[in-house]
C-alpha cells in the first residue's frame, strides 16, 4: 500500500486535486492541492447529459489534476465523482472513461457513501462523538448520524446550494423574500424525511466549501487570530446575520465581504438558507466547519483503513507536533485534561505556528484557549 495519494473530487460546482502524504499518529499531510469551479451541474443540456465542450473541458482539467498529482509522488490516485455525475444520463459512462484514459481509481459514488466520506473525515480529524454531519455541496446535501464516533446512517437530499439558486434565485438580483421563501419550504420539504435530525442527541459539523465560507466571512468579522478555520464554531445567530446581509445585496456588491470567493457569489444565499434551517429544524445553537472534505475521506481510508482513528487528539497532537504523551500534564488554570495536554505539547512552539496548522482532535475554541494560556505563561 503506497504512502502518498491523490485524490480528485469531481464534484457539482468545483473540481479539485488534494497529494497527502501519511504522517505519524494517523493523520494526513496534505502536500498539495489544486481546484477549479467547473460548475458541471449547469452544464448538463436538455436531455441532462454532459455535452462535447463540457466533457473537454472536464477531461482537460483532470488530466491536468493527474500529472500534477504523478508530479507530486502520488503512487496511487482516486478519483470519486459526485451529485453532477449521478445526474448527468452519460455519468456513468464518463466515469468508465476515466478509468480507461486517466489511468486512475475512478468511482461514481452514491449520495449515501459521499455522506459517509465526509463523516469519516470528521471523526478522524475532529473530537465530534455523538451528533450530525452536514456535507452541503453544489448539488446536494447530505445528513450522517454520527453516535459514538461511528456512523448510524447516511441520506442524500438533492438540496445542494447551485441546484437550489438555480431553480429558484436565477435572474433574482437581489433575491425576493417569495423567492428565499421558496427556497427554505423546498428545503423543509425535503427534511420532513428524516426524522432522526430531530433527535439528534449531539453536535452539528458542516463539510462543504459553501459552509466553509460562511466561517471565513464569521471569522473576518470576528477579527479572529487563526489562520485556519478546522474546527471553527458558528453560531447560529452570526449565521443568520451574514444571510440576512448577503440577500439583500446584488451579486455584484458581495464582492466586497471579506472571505467571499467570486465563484459562491451568486450560490452563497442559497446555500445559507439550507444550513440555516437545518439548523432550525434540528434545533442546534451552531455548527462546527470542518475544512477538511470528502477527499481526506478517501485518503484516510487509502492510507489507514476503514476504522476511526482511535484517539483523534493524541494522534494528532503525536503526528503534528512530533512528541510522547505526556503522563502527567502539567497543571494550567481554566484548561481541561484534553487542553493541557496540547498546551504542554506546544510549549517550546511558536503561538503563530500553532494558530496556522490544524491540530487534529481539538476544536477551534480549545485551541484559541491553548494559545491564550501560551501567552500567558
Amino acid at each position: 500500500m503506497g504512502r502518498r495519494v491523490g485524490v480528485i473530487d469531481v464534484g457539482s460546482g468545483s473540481s479539485s486535486l488534494a497529494v497527502f502524504e501519511a504522517g505519524k499518529g494517523g493523520f494526513l499531510d496534505r502536500i498539495f492541492q489544486e481546484g477549479k469551479s467547473l460548475r458541471l451541474i449547469e452544464r448538463l443540456d436538455a436531455d441532462r447529459r454532459l455535452g462535447p465542450a463540457a466533457t473537454r473541458l472536464l477531461f482537460s482539467t483532470l488530466r491536468r489534476f493527474v500529472e500534477l498529482a504523478r508530479g507530486h509522488g502520488a503512487d496511487r490516485i482516486e478519483l470519486v465523482a459526485t451529485s453532477a455525475m449521478r445526474d448527468a444520463a452519460n455519468g456513468a459512462e464518463l466515469v468508465a472513461r476515466m478509468r480507461a484514459d486517466l489511468g486512475v481509481e475512478a468511482t461514481l459514488v452514491t449520495g449515501e457513501e459521499e455522506g459517509r466520506l465526509a463523516a469519516h473525515t470528521v471523526v478522524c480529524t475532529l473530537p465530534l462523538r455523538d451528533g450530525v454531519v452536514l456535507d452541503l455541496g453544489g448539488g446536494s446535501l447530505q445528513l450522517v448520524q454520527v453516535s459514538r464516533r461511528r456512523i448510524v446512517q447516511s441520506v442524500s437530499l438533492p438540496l445542494g446550494g447551485l441546484r437550489l439558486h438555480d431553480m429558484f434565485l436565477l435572474g433574482e438580483d437581489p433575491p425576493s423574500a417569495a423567492a428565499l421563501n421558496r427556497v427554505r419550504r423546498t428545503v423543509v420539504e425535503g427534511l420532513r424525511s428524516v426524522g432522526w435530525l430531530r433527535h439528534h442527541g449531539g453536535q452539528l459539523v458542516a463539510v462543504g466549501g459553501s459552509a466553509r465560507t460562511f466561517g471565513k466571512i464569521d471569522r473576518r468579522a470576528r477579527g479572529a487570530r487563526s489562520g485556519h478555520g478546522h474546527g471553527w464554531f458558528l453560531d447560529g445567530e452570526s449565521l443568520i446575520d451574514s444571510l440576512e446581509v448577503l440577500s439583500r445585496q446584488r451579486i455584484a456588491e458581495r464582492a466586497d465581504t471579506p472571505g467571499l470567493p467570486e465563484h459562491r457569489r451568486d450560490s452563497i444565499v442559497a446555500a445559507g438558507v439550507v444550513l440555516a434551517t437545518v439548523l432550525r429544524v434540528g434545533g442546534f445553537g451552531g455548527v462546527h466547519l470542518s475544512t477538511y472534505g470528502i477527499r481526506e475521506g478517501v485518503a484516510f481510508r487509502a492510507l489507514f483503513g476503514d476504522a476511526p482513528i482511535a484517539d483523534p487528539g493524541g494522534a494528532g497532537i503525536r503526528g503534528r507536533l512530533r512528541v510522547a504523551p505526556l503522563k502527567r500534564p502539567p497543571a494550567v488554570p481554566g484548561l481541561t485534561p484534553r487542553e493541557r495536554r496540547l498546551f504542554a505539547a506546544a510549549m517550546d512552539r511558536p503561538v503563530d505556528w500553532l494558530l496556522e496548522k490544524p491540530i487534529q482532535g481539538f476544536w477551534q475554541e480549545e485551541l484559541l484557549r491553548v494559545v491564550d494560556a501560551l501567552e500567558r505563561s
